[in-house]
């Protein structure tokens, strides 16, 4: 009998799609055996909630919103986490303080970082309690250090597979990775390709058979069809001609180099949005679910394995 992995990655914050994401665990929608999120946890924005008068307001998207009642100050948050940014409420001094200090703002979002993770970790431990279905997840190359110790806590359910080769259900092994190679942005877990083969390697010569092996690693293989971004310029700006954006592969060499060595019977990536799809290297089947969390869009990748390999590869949303 076949085993069902359940695919997702790169919610970044987005409060309805981490939701949609449990709820298709805990209710068995997909009838999976195992769920996987490939990575970048966190968000990057801030959106201050000013105290106005007696009500709350905010600009969201460019559009000024106004709260003047508990349950629209609700509401306000809540849209804001479906969108994958961190609200804190504030006045108008210390909102102004905060643009010009960056060192205050770090540690702002530091702080409201490790507050919704620790949020979701024990979400999924209330929600999934029943179930029989694990989730493991990892950090991607976004991802602060200061998640960790949350992500490692005992107390929660879902399993932190960073940097590590677990037995998983249906008699397979699990590598993990977040880190990436070199990006534009000098996110925190990304190093050269070298540094990041040689990390990969030392945990694949701890797989015992790699055709009985997932290796979940946030970065897709490099020129694999699942890497395609926008070409940057020197100023990170998207490089146009005739009037279109340039695209072209922007994954890792390091990863392509692995999987073409130890030929997983599965590799799961995320890190490029846009770039969802499924490839094969080899004997491997390549899968990137895609993303757009910050739309409310929870996007995922059903693949039954069975005795003699993939069986069975599926898109899905909702």
């Amino acid at each position: 009998m076949a085993t069902r992995i359940y695919i997702a990655s790169d919610l970044h914050a987005a409060e309805k799609a981490w939701r949609k994401f449990l709820n298709a665990i805990k209710g068995n929608v997909y009838r999976a055996d195992v769920a996987l999120l490939a990575g970048d946890l966190t968000g990057k924005a801030i959106v201050p909630i000013v105290q106005r008068g007696g009500a709350h307001e905010a600009s969201v998207l460019g559009v000024q919103r106004r709260a003047k009642n508990d349950q629209q100050l609700a509401e306000l948050r809540r849209d804001i986490a479906d969108l994958g940014y961190y609200s804190f409420i504030t006045t108008d001094e210390e909102a102004a303080g905060l643009a010009t200090d960056e060192a205050a703002r770090d540690v702002l979002l530091g702080r409201l970082m490790t507050e919704r993770v620790r949020e979701w970790l024990a979400l999924a431990t209330e929600r999934l309690a029943e179930s029989n279905v694990p989730l493991y997840l990892i950090p991607g190359n976004d991802d602060e250090f200061a998640i960790d110790d949350t992500l490692n806590s005992p107390d929660y359910r879902p399993i932190n597979g960073d940097g590590r080769v677990l037995d998983i259900p249906g008699d397979l092994q699990l590598l993990s990775s977040g880190w990436s190679n070199n990006t534009p942005w000098a996110t925190p877990r990304e190093e050269t390709e070298e540094q990041l083969f040689e990390r990969l390697d030392a945990l694949a010569q701890q797989v015992r058979d790699p055709r009985r092996a997932i290796f979940m690693i946030h970065v897709p293989p490099h020129d694999s069809g699942l890497d395609e971004a926008p070409l940057l310029d020197e100023n990170l700006r998207p490089t146009i001609s005739a009037g279109d954006v340039l695209r072209g592969p922007v994954g890792s060499t390091a990863v392509r180099r692995i999987i073409e060595k130890y030929q997983p019977v599965l590799s799961v990536h995320g890190h490029i949005h846009e770039s969802g799809g499924e490839r094969r290297i080899g004997d491997t089947v390549a899968i990137n679910p895609g993303s757009e969390a910050n739309h409310g869009i929870l996007r995922g990748y059903l693949v039954d394995i069975g005795k003699k390999g993939v069986e069975l590869t599926q898109r899905v949303e909702g």
